[in-house]
């Protein structure tokens, strides 16, 4: 970011100290040309073409930046979204074995850290619900139907604020009542 600031002002200074010198340039020529117009115009083009290069190089300095900014966006965008897949994935695998082992938990494990990377803290903290009740449920070395019902609750809380993060908070969209439907959606599979 520093770096950019610098190119900036670099420019910025090129662009000053070039008029300041086509000024300064363009008086003394048009002191000397007296008789001879064409003299005047020549340097008049001149000028113009070095301000367009110098104007043009900072146009396209400031668009690469901003592609980069955006490319960097739609990258983290798109690890989170997998990333987030890949965790409500694995707590299904969980769910649907009934139990945890020891290689689902070290996956578990690797998965919260990807997530403290990038997830948002809504995202940490939900997480961390799901996390308790899988260590409430897997004490006794079974998940009960209950206990099932009760992450699979916490897991769509979780991906409500996945949602969240993801998409940001979309205008005109009831957040609590997105939330409502989303849990109304995982009773009904429940049932």
């Amino acid at each position: 970011m520093q770096r950019l600031f610098v190119n900036r002002v670099v420019l910025l200074v090129l662009i000053l100290l070039t008029s300041g010198v086509g000024y300064l340039a363009f008086r003394y020529f048009y002191g000397v040309a007296g008789d001879y117009p064409f003299t005047q115009e020549i340097l008049l083009v001149f000028i113009g073409a070095v301000a367009t290069v110098l104007i043009t190089a900072l146009l396209l300095n400031q668009q690469t930046d901003l592609e980069l900014r955006k490319e960097g966006q739609v990258l983290l965008l798109d690890h989170k979204g997998n990333s987030y897949s890949a965790l409500i994935e694995h707590i299904g695998e969980i769910i649907e074995k009934e139990r945890m082992d020891e290689e689902a938990l070290a996956e578990l494990r690797v998965l919260n850290h990807k997530l403290t990377m990038f997830a948002s803290a809504e995202v940490i903290r939900h997480f961390r619900d799901v996390l308790e009740h899988l260590d409430r449920a897997t004490k006794d070395g079974r998940i009960a139907d209950q206990e099932r019902v009760n992450i699979m609750d916490s897991v769509a809380v979780l991906t409500y604020h996945m949602r969240r993060d993801l998409l940001g908070r979309i205008e005109g969209e009831d957040a609590r009542a997105v939330l409502a439907d989303i849990l109304a959606n995982a009773k009904d599979i429940e049932d």
